[in-house]
């Protein structure tokens, strides 16, 4: 039984990270193949995404504040070094 549990979790994991790269793509101009593969080659889902994108939107926190806790995110800054990259 924890085996189809486990199944579960990581279909309703990739539904989740097919839709938030769908809604990226459509309020950027970004195509959600771009989106899926710069996570897929951060070796980030969505769960981590939503933190960082938290972070980001944190106003309690400093820049600085910001900046020490990316850095200690596992491909925060690629990530969003990435994303940037694809809407310049």
């Amino acid at each position: 039984m924890n085996n189809q549990w486990q199944k579960k979790a990581k279909q309703a994991q990739k539904e989740t990270d097919a839709a938030l790269s769908n809604q990226i793509a459509q309020l950027s101009s970004i195509k959600q193949q771009e989106i899926n593969q710069l996570l897929a080659e951060n070796s980030m889902n969505t769960a981590d995404f939503n933190q960082l994108i938290k972070l980001i939107k944190d106003q309690t926190k400093s820049n600085n504040d910001k900046i020490k806790a990316l850095s200690n995110m596992q491909n925060g800054l690629e990530i969003l070094v990435g994303l940037v990259g694809k809407l310049i």
